[in-house]
Formats: structure tokens, C-alpha cells, sequence
């Protein structure tokens, strides 16, 4: 006995017509024939009643094409949808994310995609940038929200795939009882005497440069104290006046805006961008290549605002 013997069963069962079941199926009635007594003869019990004029079901015949009709109804259609598609179905989109992107652009994203997709389910990972380019990289995860320098808009990079989402200003982050919080721009040079709370340079490789290069422009070498804390530690120690930073407006938004003061900085176009990246395959899941197709609609929407 072999699952082809079963299909060529279920055709019959279905047709309950040895000829148009042979038609349906490709092969000569006799062969067919053949495989149902080499069946029945192996469950030692009859599954069809055959006679010149019909053919009808046994007990066990019924039985057996109840529970086995859906199953082979299942596997045509998913063959079905992977040769349609060219790649396996989606039911999870698993997304790597910075903190801020996180909170700015996942949630209207998952509430697009589940009015298409209602049996969607997801994997959000919150982690640094890089973490975030190698978990896509190793097909860890299907899309990845990353900031990278603002002068790269589309890149390709070992089959990956990177796409400007945003961009946004960067500021002064002060305490709001901080002396220079009633500013509202401010050349960063007379920021020279605070201690800024600096980034990692492997996990935040691109706020840090920002940061080291803000201050070299404006004619200092800033004075560090820690490295890497997460946004909501680095919000604290603001607060407390423990030190100040540069930081992307998209962040800014997500602290608690009476204990802190954003400041624009004179004199220097400083940005930082969100991007998008994923891995270049011949075929993108669907879930995924609509989640790229909403980005792109969500991004251009905030261009024009």
C-alpha cells in the first residue's frame, strides 16, 4: 500500500465511476482496477460494490473516504498555493526592530496587515541596529527596522535589501530643569562643559557618529560617561540631570515630554533615518511582500506630512 494508491481510491470514492475516475487520475481503468483490489486485498475488506451498471461505497469504503477526503483536499491546495505563489504560505511575520520603531511604525503596520491576513500572527524583536541587520541576514527574521547614516536612501548588500522609511532632525536632549532647557536652538559648542551620554559604537554605530561628529564640528571633543544604555535608562538619567545627549526626534516623542527639553542644534544639518531591511529572495512570502508594499505606502505618507 502507497498514498498514491489511497488518492487513486478517493478519486473513485468520489466519482463513484471507474472511467471518469481513470480519466481524472491519468492512467488506463485496468491499472486502476489493480490498485483498488491490491487495497482492498490489503485491509483484508472490501471498499467498493462493483457491478456492469454501478458503484457504490461499503461501510468501510465510507469510513474510509470520510477521513481521507479532507486530507488529500489539504495537501492539493496547499501544493496549489505553493506553485501559485512560488514560495511556502505565511501565517508569522517575525520583525527585528529598534525600540523607536517599535512604538512609530509596527503598530500601524500589523493593524494594515490584519485586515488582510486574519489568521496573522507575529515575532517583534526589540534589539540594536546591528543585531537587527544580522538576525534579517541570517533569515532569523523576515524584516527589520535599523537606523543608518541619512545619506543612503536604497542600498544592496549581499542580498540585502535596505529602504529609506524616514528621517528625522536631531536635537540637544536636556533635562526640563536643566539651565539651557529654556533654549530653543542652541550651537552645540556651548554644550562643551556637559557630560553627554554617549553610544555604543558596534550595537548604535550610527547615533554614535553622529553624536562624535556633532561635536568635532562644533569645535570640541565631547566629555562621555556610559555607553549603550537602553532609550528608557537613557531617559532617566536625563531626567535626573546625570547628563544630556543627541537623539532623533522619533525618539524624543516616545519621553516623557514635561521632564525633558529637545533642542535644536544651529549651524549643522543633523538627521538620522529609519530604514527597512530584508533579505532578496526569487520569492518573497506574501505576508512579507505586502508588509514591504504598506511600508512604502506608510513612508510616503509621512514624507508628505
Amino acid at each position: 500500500m502507497n498514498l498514491q494508491a489511497l488518492r487513486y481510491f478517493v478519486e473513485v470514492a468520489h466519482c463513484l465511476n471507474f472511467s471518469k475516475a481513470a480519466k481524472n487520475l491519468h492512467i488506463s481503468q485496468p491499472a486502476l482496477s489493480q490498485q483498488i483490489t491490491m487495497l482492498e486485498e490489503h485491509f483484508n475488506f472490501k471498499l467498493l460494490i462493483r457491478n456492469t451498471r454501478s458503484v457504490t461505497l461499503t461501510k468501510e469504503g465510507a469510513f474510509l473516504y470520510e477521513n481521507l477526503q479532507p486530507s488529500f483536499e489539504n495537501i492539493e491546495s496547499t501544493l496549489h498555493r505553493i506553485e501559485k505563489t512560488g514560495a511556502i504560505p505565511q501565517r508569522t511575520i517575525r520583525i527585528a526592530t529598534v525600540p523607536s520603531a517599535a512604538s512609530n511604525w509596527i503598530p500601524p503596520l500589523l493593524h494594515k496587515l490584519r485586515e488582510r491576513f486574519d489568521d496573522l500572527e507575529f515575532h517583534i524583536q526589540e534589539t540594536s541596529s546591528k543585531h537587527v541587520v544580522d538576525l534579517v541576514k541570517g533569515r532569523d527574521y523576515d524584516i527589520g527596522f535599523f537606523r543608518m547614516p541619512a545619506h543612503i536612501r536604497r542600498k544592496t548588500e549581499n542580498q540585502l535589501m535596505i529602504r529609506e522609511l524616514t528621517s528625522h532632525s536631531v536635537k540637544l536632549v536636556v533635562s526640563a530643569a536643566h539651565p539651557l532647557a529654556r533654549l530653543q536652538s542652541i550651537n552645540l559648542y556651548e554644550a562643551r562643559n556637559e557630560t553627554f551620554l554617549h553610544y555604543d559604537p558596534d550595537t548604535s554605530s550610527s547615533l554614535h557618529t553622529t553624536l562624535e561628529q556633532a561635536c568635532r564640528t562644533a569645535g570640541f571633543i565631547p566629555k562621555t560617561m556610559g555607553i549603550g544604555p537602553e532609550l528608557l535608562t537613557i531617559a532617566n538619567l536625563i531626567v535626573n540631570d546625570i547628563g544630556v545627549t543627541l537623539m532623533p526626534t522619533d525618539m524624543i516623542d516616545l519621553l516623557p515630554s514635561h521632564q525633558i527639553r529637545g533642542i535644536d542644534v544651529k549651524n549643522q544639518d543633523l538627521s538620522s533615518t529609519i530604514s527597512i531591511v530584508w533579505k532578496q529572495t526569487t520569492s518573497i512570502p506574501e505576508i512579507t511582500f505586502h508588509a514591504l508594499n504598506l511600508l512604502e505606502d506608510l513612508s510616503t505618507r509621512v514624507q508628505r506630512t
